[in-house]
């Protein structure tokens, strides 16, 4: 699964896919503490059985730590290439399934749990596709 993910990233940004086309990219991510709560709990409901409850991975990648900051240095990988994949290719048995807000949420709480600080303005979808922040755990 690790591998998958990897292969996936690294081809949507190869084709310029999380661009978004006439959309200005962004290089920050920004999230609010409230926002990076409720993606916590939508989390636990839909990405924890295989991610793990701390992200620590399990039946599909770790999304914290070391494994994180392996494959954003291997391919570039930023918070737009991961949202892109995650919002149309999770989860895993129900692709696309969850409401927009949901996805921004859920990005946010990997944003926290990766200690990226929050801000006064929650992550919107759009900005999350566009995002050319680089994804690294600081933790």
């Amino acid at each position: 699964m690790k591998h998958a993910l990897a292969l996936s990233v690294a081809l949507l940004a190869s084709a310029g896919f999380a661009a978004g086309g006439a959309r200005a990219a962004s290089s920050t991510a920004t999230y609010t503490a409230a926002q990076a709560a409720a993606g916590a709990a939508v989390y636990g409901a839909n990405c924890a059985p295989c991610h793990g409850a701390s992200l620590e991975g399990g039946a599909g990648p770790a999304l914290t730590g070391q494994n994180l900051r392996t494959l954003a240095k291997n391919t570039k990988l930023t918070v737009g290439d991961l949202f892109t994949f995650m919002a149309q290719q999770m989860p895993m048995n129900a692709p696309a399934s969850l409401k927009p807000d949901q996805y921004a949420a859920i990005m946010a709480f990997i944003l926290k749990k990766n200690g990226y600080p929050a801000g006064s303005a929650p992550l919107k979808y759009a900005a999350a596709l566009d995002s050319k922040a680089v994804l690294t755990s600081k933790n």
